[in-house]
């Protein structure tokens, strides 16, 4: 019985109880008549025998299950090859989420698929989509956020970077409306979450850290029993299911969640969260576990939403946050450390562009670079090399071999990168907490 009940869609509280009531009647007979066939002598049995009735029963029980188990499984083609060449283009990806947000239309659905009734309705590109105003959470005695404050204009996608314990989840979780802030203001598209109906939380999607997922499940079903949270039904149903698929590349899949892989759960989780076309998309650490390829799929996901909704990314790896978003955050104990777009928050901690100089004499070197209008700061590396931070790399780049041979140096490397996200982030952390 458990096995017929866990191959079916269970869309209704009503289909669970019913299941669940047949499930305890038949195990209940069984039993009565196991222990019945056990007591009673066998001339008081039909046939005077107690072996056939006790096989009998037996058998009649195994016969569902039995022939489930031989004809009543689809073998499903591998998941994996179609899945990566679905995900693999960029353009493909673009017209999925083209699709999701055409065919969805108003981008709050109601329960008809329409805008829900109130301002929110009308709010659409008027102020941000996330404003937090001096948050303050505090569990018993530790403070998670400590008086955050930040805004996030709509259609973009925010990266909110930090190291572990910051306070990323605990934000995410009071922007979705799970957890309430000990003091502060915090809205989403213009409303105030303490106070957010459902007709607000219906333009919010969210993807937790840890998802969970119904394991007998395909990914068909699930997003049809996401979608019908939402009230979706019908032909807007089945479109939505149709373009998140398609976006997840798990279109013609049909395995079992329980045998997905990281990626593919972490795939359909996103889809998930945007089962209602949402207008703000929370992710908290969607890439973390994954590996290259898993990551690039998800990343290809959020990058073609930029426009289409507000994506609010949580995580602590960096590269993915240069690679997807607009404008960053960096937290560090409930406050934020720096707040701008990126290469702007490059610029602000030293320059653009660093270059590696190895030399005879190091510092003789330092000492003649003293007062160069290019030059932002100089130090002598582990090596025995110099580390510049400049903001004009072509005078930079021009000057310096011309001064080492008036010096009579011997230049042996110059190099030079761009100055990353991860040195402006352990800069700020670093200097947050000296």
């Amino acid at each position: 019985m458990r096995l017929i009940a866990a191959s079916i869609w269970i869309g209704s509280p009503l289909v669970v109880a019913l299941l669940a009531v047949l499930a305890l009647v038949e195990l209940g007979l069984l039993a009565w008549a196991l222990v019945d066939l056990a007591r009673r002598p066998a001339d008081r049995v039909a046939g005077g025998s107690r072996l056939l009735w006790l096989l009998l029963c037996l058998f009649v029980q195994l016969i569902g299950p039995a022939l489930y188990l031989v004809v009543g499984r689809v073998r499903a083609a591998p998941a994996e090859a179609p899945i990566r060449e679905a995900v693999g283009g960029g353009g493909h990806v673009a017209r999925a989420a083209a699709a999701l947000y055409d065919a969805a239309g108003p981008r709050a659905p109601g329960a008809d698929g329409g805008a829900p009734p109130g301002p929110a309705g009308d709010a659409e590109g008027i102020g941000p989509a996330v404003e937090l105003v001096g948050v303050r959470k505090v569990f018993r005695t530790a403070a998670a956020l400590d008086g955050l404050s930040l805004s996030v204009p709509e259609g973009s996608v925010f990266g909110f970077l930090g190291p572990n314990g910051a306070g990323k989840t605990t934000t995410l979780r009071i922007l979705a409306g799970l957890a309430r802030p000990t003091s502060g203001a915090a809205h989403v598209l213009g409303h105030d979450v303490t106070g957010a109906g459902g007709d607000v939380r219906a333009m919010i999607g969210f993807l937790p850290d840890v998802p969970a997922f119904y394991k007998w499940m395909t990914a068909p079903q699930y997003l049809r029993f996401a979608g019908s949270l939402f009230g979706l039904r019908g032909d807007v149903l089945d479109a939505r299911v149709a373009a998140l698929l398609d976006l997840a590349g798990l279109t013609g899949v049909g395995t079992r969640i329980g045998g997905f892989s990281r990626g593919m759960k972490q795939r359909l989780g996103v889809a998930q969260a945007l089962v209602n076309a949402p207008r703000l998309l929370l992710l908290d650490e969607p890439t973390s576990a994954l590996d290259p390829i898993g990551r690039r799929e998800v990343l290809d996901m959020v990058a073609v939403l930029r426009g289409r909704t507000t994506v609010f990314f949580s995580t602590h790896i960096l590269a993915d946050v240069e690679r997807v978003c607009d404008s960053v955050a960096i937290i560090d104990h409930g406050r934020v450390a720096a707040h701008a777009p990126i290469d702007e928050l490059r610029l602000r901690r030293g320059g653009l562009s660093r270059l590696a100089v190895e030399v005879d004499e190091p510092q003789r070197l330092a000492a003649a670079l003293e007062g160069a209008p290019w030059l932002r700061a100089v130090e002598v590396a582990e090596d025995g090399g110099l580390r510049l931070a400049t903001d004009d790399l072509e005078a930079a780049q021009r000057e310096l071999p011309a001064l080492v041979a008036r010096l009579g140096l011997a230049l042996r490397r110059l190099e030079s990168d761009e100055l990353s996200l991860e040195d402006v982030f352990v800069d700020l952390v670093e200097g947050e907490r000296r």
